[in-house]
């Protein structure tokens, strides 16, 4: 598992706060409904072709330390440390759930890869190529745990793929302290639309010009859009959920992070977008929802 580095807001998300369908549809908008009533989103297995897992390298094991200090502070986290033999690669748990893991390697970028679900590893990579997409890494076996590739798609974003055999992924989502969207950006998204489509095998809405999103039987749970500023490279940008965005940003300036966006309303929450202090990658987390 490696990682992506890229310095932009997403602007998919951004994008989405002007869709007028969104209130029934989006899956963020579950997120009040999470917290009024104390639902359990708990995830035993992923769904073939959605998300299912987020990572992140840091170049020194003294910035690994500091980052899951700051992501600790920030979330809320416990940590499941790994050995040197496994590029120190730890698990941060929510609630006792897997929610993101953390490695260090001094050769790749600092942005998180999103991986998504396959339940064959081989398929899977025969359809990236078919599609246009380039495979980087892999398939490869973590012992025990599952087979992980990198890939990167047609219009240059990478992601990657996960085969569970025991880890399934997130423990976890759309609920404070947990993943809960995830945006992808590039100059070409009717082609980078096309090449999900096939890859996952779910269908894209494009409820408004220029906003695409997957759906999974009518759920939505990520955004393929254009960039807003020049200088963008193709990504994907997870978005973890927080009970409060003035209380993130605070910690966020406490350890010497900088705040790129306050507070951007969404329907039904708002977002912030901020560098972390330690390797300097864009994060953006939002927040559960308005009081109803």
């Amino acid at each position: 598992m490696v990682a992506l580095s890229v310095d932009v807001t997403p602007s998919g998300l951004v994008n989405a706060c002007d869709t007028t369908d969104v209130v029934t549809r989006d899956p963020r908008h579950r997120y009040r409904r999470f917290r009024d009533t104390g639902a359990m989103t708990t995830i035993d297995q992923p769904v073939p072709g959605t998300p299912c897992w987020v990572d992140a390298a840091t170049p020194t094991l003294e910035a690994h330390q500091a980052l899951q200090r700051f992501l600790t502070d920030l979330y809320g986290w416990t940590w499941r440390d790994g050995d040197e033999a496994s590029s120190h690669y730890a698990t941060a748990t929510h609630e006792g759930s897997p929610v993101m893991g953390l490695f260090v390697d001094e050769t790749a970028p600092s942005h998180p890869t999103t991986y998504f679900a396959t339940r064959d590893s081989a398929a899977s990579v025969a359809r990236v190529r078919d599609l246009g997409g380039d495979v980087t890494v892999g398939p490869v076996e973590v012992p025990g745990l599952g087979w992980t590739t990198i890939v990167t798609d047609p219009v240059g974003a990478t992601h990657g793929l996960w085969e569970p055999l025991s880890f399934p992924g997130f423990g976890r989502m759309h609920e404070p302290g947990a993943p809960g969207w995830f945006d992808h950006v590039s100059r070409d998204a009717e082609l980078a639309a096309r090449y999900y489509i096939g890859l996952t095998g779910h269908s894209v809405i494009e409820p408004e010009p220029g906003l695409r999103i997957l759906q999974h039987e009518g759920g939505w749970f990520a955004s393929v859009t254009q960039p807003q500023v020049e200088e963008a490279m193709p990504r994907w940008n997870p978005v973890f959920v927080v009970e409060q965005l003035a209380r993130t940003l605070d910690v966020v300036r406490r350890h010497g992070g900088l705040v790129l966006v306050e507070e951007m309303p969404v329907p039904g929450s708002s977002i912030s977008v901020f560098r972390d202090p330690v390797v300097g990658s864009v994060m953006t987390v939002m927040a559960a929802g308005v009081p109803a």
